[in-house]
């Protein structure tokens, strides 16, 4: 392996991929928008979401300017292809259901942890339509076909980043300092969309920087699981459905959830964030945990 190179071409495609999305971001941020609290979704809303297919692009142009050639499957390949083989369609299985698994049961210690917090009559829940209120409790699995199915903007990340920086990364630095450093280094591309309310609001302790910090912390230890099943199926396909259908949300008790009924620290919507990613930490520490003892035998 040429460092020299691996490590040039990784510098530039952390340019890119942050100069294309942030030129992106804030323009909406300078236009004088913030991320509606009601989740409402506007058209510079989509406009915003563009951003999210800026890494598969900078890692097309990486690629391209530095001769490194667009293979689909293979060794220092763009891993776009799908193989069922020696049990990888495992990691596609895992994929679908570790989403709903973690997020379910985060929702479950939020509520054990704030038990005021469950609402039958919900306003959440009494805003939906009948026919939305109908799915409720099949909504998993409609997060499940959305999310496998129609996962673009997610692709758009995962092409990128687990794609192309992180076998980068580990190549350099072992996978240890790699999932630290490509979460530390995700959650930062996030950070103009959280200073204006994405994902927490703008009115919790700390604001901005706990929001930040956040942010780093949620995407070391999802990408510690969205790297493990890119880096066993040797395809970025199970990243990016897991992506998708984590951010699709796939929980019943969300429904069930009113954070207006939350009292002192548990209000804050940083801290509620927290908690309830703690099983998702959790099942992310054991795979690291697993995939490192690997790595040492």
């Amino acid at each position: 392996m040429d460092r020299k190179s691996e490590t040039k071409r990784l510098m530039i495609y952390l340019v890119l991929a942050f100069g294309l999305t942030w030129i992106i971001f804030f323009a909406y941020i300078l236009s004088g928008n913030v991320w509606a609290a009601d989740g409402e979704i506007t058209g510079m809303d989509q406009f915003v979401s563009l951003g999210m297919l800026c890494p598969a692009l900078a890692m097309l142009l990486t690629r391209y300017v530095t001769r490194e050639g667009f293979a689909v499957t293979g060794k220092d390949s763009m891993l776009l292809g799908i193989n069922f083989k020696d049990k990888k369609w495992v990691y596609f299985v895992i994929a679908m259901l570790l989403p709903w698994i973690y997020v379910e049961l985060g929702n479950a210690l939020t509520l054990l942890i704030s038990p005021n917090a469950f609402d039958l009559h919900n306003p959440e829940l009494l805003g939906l339509t009948d026919n939305e209120r109908a799915i409720v409790f099949i909504q998993p699995i409609a997060a499940i076909v959305s999310g496998a199915t129609v996962s673009f903007a997610a692709f758009g990340e995962e092409a990128g980043w687990r794609g192309y920086m992180m076998p980068k990364m580990i190549k350099l630095w072992g996978v240890g300092k790699a999932v630290v450093s490509g979460g530390i280094i995700w959650g930062m591309w996030h950070w103009p969309l959280t200073y204006i309310g994405h994902n927490f609001g703008m009115k919790y302790f700390g604001y901005p920087f706990a929001g930040f910090a956040a942010m780093c912390v949620l995407c070391i230890f999802m990408g510690i699981i969205l790297t493990y099943v890119t880096y066993k199926s040797g395809s970025i396909w199970p990243a990016a459905i897991l992506h998708a259908i984590n951010n699709a949300s796939p929980s019943v008790l969300q429904y069930f959830i009113n954070h207006d009924k939350m009292a002192g620290w548990r209000s804050d919507s940083v801290v509620s964030f927290l908690i309830g990613i703690l099983l998702m930490i959790t099942i992310a520490v054991y795979i690291l945990i697993k995939w490192l003892k690997a790595f040492e035998e």
